[in-house]
């Protein structure tokens, strides 16, 4: 979903080192990272993601100072 300001709300399905997301995390990722081919609803990619250090740290915080201390990329997934 295209969210106002330039985001994009995407819902995650897995997480490295944590495993299945099971559909209950979103993150709001910058749309300007998202390929053109994959802002469609349904697509699919990978989100390579540094974020907030802790919990702690995240229950200061702004909605727009989390999301401006997130960093990511987007790679498309490609069947080999």
């Amino acid at each position: 979903m295209h969210l106002p300001g330039g985001y994009t709300k995407v819902l995650v399905e897995w997480t490295l080192g944590v495993g299945m997301a099971d559909g209950g995390i979103y993150w709001d990722i910058p749309t300007s990272v998202i390929p053109t081919h994959l802002r469609r609803m349904g697509s699919r990619f990978i989100v390579e993601a540094t974020s907030l250090s802790g919990q702690q740290e995240a229950a200061t915080m702004t909605a727009e100072e989390m999301r401006s201390a997130m960093r990511c990329a987007v790679q498309e997934i490609r069947d080999e």
